[in-house]
């Protein structure tokens, strides 16, 4: 179940079309096998269990009728490569050919339609179904601290180990193509650059792709820095060539990656000089545009994107002012009163404001002349920059963001603090949107004005006027490896400054991890009311000791005995670590919807199989009439009874009839009697956070969650 037609390549059907031919007639043929292409490259090296998947590559002594119906030998004792047929006849089958089986000679009529096999054989990507990938590989989850889409696999046989990057697909058909020939790319171009991490093997299904990527062990830019005892701007100017030469590969064949930071790229091995390698491709944030361009009225928000790392201080601060979301003016408020976090699904949900929502109260102008000045402006600035979007080339302002990166990279690289950084996302967006820097003469006084001129043409606020990673490369500061900077070692504000925010990323990927797994809904509710209580002066952010106050108020005493092991005390020097706790809970939501998905899919294919369902053609559907049987299951319902409010008291069978009652009436609504499983997901995250809430939670709801609740009310 899941498979679909790129996962599963018709090499099996080949093979055993081919030896029908043969048994036909053997003597004119004479096969040589190989593996095929991807494995050839590298992409299958460590796959024992590839059963029938190999393809034929080689044909000899084989009559191939040319486009002119001419019969031409192939080979006289000598291989030829049989992925040039295609040029001998029209794509598709032999029957639209001029000379096909039944009109020539049988033996001609064979060796015609081995050739054309083989050469539609050649046209299908292999892709293995995810369902292989827990068979040939031992799959561990990542760290705690680390991002929740990587993870490491390890061969059962060989024990090769690979790194794992997992996705979920973007939902249109076009998108999907798009991301199928963005990781065509990335394994031709992985496979001759040494920049970039190797893809080796592609999985995939109805809902996620999995990548298996070249291991880097060496460890991250923040971790090899801190191990050093000093560091110098000539050390920066090694490492910011490194990585501008892992772009130029990547803007060379037309590829940008978007939403690049410091943990994007990792060192090969602990060697001193191992290379340094890009292994983050920027997947999760194109999977968001591909569906947002693709469902412009009823898909994600463009502006927007709904991924974990827009959601962490540490990483926004490095993405450019076109790919940032834009920055949202504070609204006024007639009472003061806190929001709640109430958030949709995700085709509803909008990010800024999942734990915005205001309680308006009587007497409160529902319209709010400043917010709406600010949303006109804000649109008339996106029309003219779509116009200059199709006007110029598209692909140059991706280039440029990825330029920005550098930069912002640069900048951290050179003083220990990244540019735009404040303790709270909404100050970073304004400042990133402003794009004002500053050298502060404390931490700059002893970096060479070359590097400040670097620094300053990457950090354009235009994407026009910044420089591209050619010129980049050519700049002085690059070429000469800052020959021109005062000799010795940075100040050691600048270990202390890289340190602490180091420290704060951890912090944030830590907490975000592990309250998505710990919270229920309604705790959300509770953390918030919490922070809210600590932060007297309403800034929207704490310290990192008031996190573990609030945490261990809770009652979750580990993770705030971790947060001081292993990063308050491993870390420890002056000054203090901020989190932006409303941001965090954006983050925990986000890691929360997607954990759902992930688990419901799991399940979703386990009763699918069951029934019989689990082929390529019911891939991720399901019919009305097997939702008893889906709801019967009590793993699945275990999971949404999670999701629902221990307070609201109702029982698991009441919940079950009425979700089955609530989908009915979607699929009769849009006249369809089955429903694809994201919008199965997305509809059942829907209901059961919606269902039955605490008075005192509806209570902070604002008009349109209130609003939102008496629909959800009328179809339960």
């Amino acid at each position: 179940c899941g498979s679909t037609s790129r996962a599963a390549p018709s090499t099996p059907r080949l093979n055993g079309r081919l030896i029908n031919l043969l048994r036909r007639s053997p003597q004119r043929c004479r096969l040589w096998l190989r593996p095929t292409p991807l494995q050839a490259m590298g992409t299958g090296v460590c796959c024992m269990q590839k059963r029938l998947d190999s393809s034929i590559d080689w044909v000899a002594d084989v009559n191939v009728f040319t486009a002119e119906g001419v019969a031409a030998p192939v080979g006289h004792g000598k291989p030829q490569m049989a992925r040039s047929l295609p040029s001998c006849a029209p794509s598709g089958a032999l029957a639209s050919s001029r000379c096909g089986p039944g009109d020539c000679g049988d033996g001609d009529g064979l060796s015609a339609e081995i050739a054309w096999q083989i050469a539609a054989d050649r046209k299908q990507q292999v892709y293995e179904a995810a369902s292989l990938l827990p068979v040939l590989y031992d799959v561990r989850p990542p760290e705690w601290d680390e991002a929740p889409h990587t993870g490491t696999a390890i061969h059962r046989k060989t024990q090769a180990t690979r790194g794992l990057a997992s996705f979920q697909k973007p939902q249109g058909v076009s998108a999907q193509e798009r991301l199928h020939s963005y990781i065509d790319s990335l394994q031709h171009l992985s496979a001759n650059s040494e920049a970039v991490a190797k893809v080796f093997e592609v999985f995939e299904d109805y809902m996620h792709v999995h990548l298996l990527l070249e291991h880097c062990t060496g460890g991250t830019v923040y971790e090899r820095i801190l191990e050093r005892q000093y560091f110098t701007e000539q050390e920066s100017a090694v490492l910011v060539k490194h990585i501008l030469q892992a772009l130029l590969a990547f803007h060379d064949k037309h590829l940008y990656h978007g939403c690049l930071t410091p943990d994007s790229f990792r060192f090969l091995s602990d060697s001193p000089h191992a290379p340094l390698k890009l292994v983050d491709f920027g997947i999760e944030l194109k999977v968001h545009r591909w569906d947002a361009v693709e469902n412009l009225n009823i898909g994600p928000d463009l502006q927007n994107p709904q991924c974990p790392q827009f959601f962490e201080t540490c990483r926004l601060v490095f993405f450019a002012p076109e790919i940032a979301p834009p920055h949202q003016p504070k609204r006024k408020t007639g009472k003061g009163n806190v929001p709640v976090p109430m958030a949709a699904d995700a085709q509803d949900w909008q990010v800024n404001c999942a734990w915005r929502v205001e309680d308006v109260g009587e007497g409160h102008d529902l319209l709010d002349g400043d917010l709406l000045a600010d949303v006109i402006d804000e649109h008339a600035d996106w029309v003219d920059e779509q116009q200059q979007d199709v006007a110029c080339d598209y692909g140059r302002k991706f280039a440029a963001a990825d330029v920005w990166s550098v930069g912002a990279i640069a900048f951290l690289l050179l003083c220990g603090y990244p540019p735009f950084f404040a303790p709270s996302r909404n100050t970073i967006l304004a400042r990133i949107h402003r794009g004002e820097i500053s050298f502060d003469p404390p931490f700059w006084s002893k970096i060479s004005e070359e590097a400040k001129s670097f620094v300053t043409g990457c950090l354009q606020q235009s994407c026009w006027d910044r420089p591209s990673v050619h010129a980049a490369l050519a700049h002085p500061w690059i070429q000469r490896l800052a020959d021109s900077s005062p000799s010795g070692s940075m100040f050691t504000s600048f270990m202390l400054n890289l340190r602490r925010f180091y420290r704060t990323s951890l912090i944030e990927t830590y907490v975000a991890n592990m309250l998505a797994n710990k919270f229920r809904h309604e705790d959300m509710h509770d953390f918030l009311i919490r922070c809210r209580e600590v932060d007297m002066c309403s800034t929207g952010f704490f310290t990192a000791s008031d996190l573990k106050h609030v945490l261990a108020a809770l009652g979750h005493n580990r993770i705030a005995e971790a947060i001081s092991d292993r990063f308050l005390k491993t870390f420890r020097h002056p000054g203090e670590s901020y989190i932006d706790y409303v941001a965090l809970l954006d983050s925990i939501y986000l890691r929360q919807q997607r954990l759902f998905e992930e688990e419901l899919w799991r399940h979703f294919q386990r009763v699918c199989q069951s029934t019989g369902r689990g082929t390529q053609e019911h891939a991720g559907r399901i019919g009305i009439g097997e939702l008893v049987a889906f709801f019967g299951d009590p793993l699945i319902m275990g999971l949404l009874m999670r999701e629902i409010p221990e307070s609201a008291g109702v029982e698991e069978a009441v919940v079950s009839q009425r979700l089955q009652n609530g989908i009915r009436q979607h699929c009769s609504g849009r006249g369809t009697a089955h429903l694809e499983f994201r919008g199965l997901a997305a509809l059942l995250l829907k209901l059961v956070r919606s269902y039955a809430l605490p008075k005192d939670v509806i209570g902070f709801l604002g008009r349109a969650e209130r609003e939102h609740l008496d629909s959800i009310s009328t179809v339960l």
